[in-house]
């Protein structure tokens, strides 16, 4: 079986990013340790793959543990700081 190579001529991504990976470190995290999110990637970055699935288990975990913590204590809004 052979695999063949092709030289990359145009990479198109969306703005703005979607996360960044120094200040994301919980999700970076989970997505690597569960997912092996750094194995496609170099010291310079590179193009991985992340599946839907993670995805959706990573934001459904994320905002659970925001609603608990917010109806422990009697909460009826998650507040967020956004900057």
């Amino acid at each position: 079986m052979s695999v063949r190579a092709y030289r990359v001529i145009k990479i198109e991504h969306a703005q703005p990013n979607t996360f960044n990976l120094w200040h994301d470190d919980k999700l970076v995290e989970f997505l690597d340790k569960e997912y092996g999110f750094f194995e496609g990637l170099n010291e310079s970055g590179g193009l991985t793959e992340v599946p839907i699935e993670a995805l959706k288990r990573a934001l459904k975990e994320a905002l659970t543990k925001d609603i608990e913590a917010c109806c422990k204590e009697g909460e009826e809004y998650v507040q967020y700081y956004c900057f």
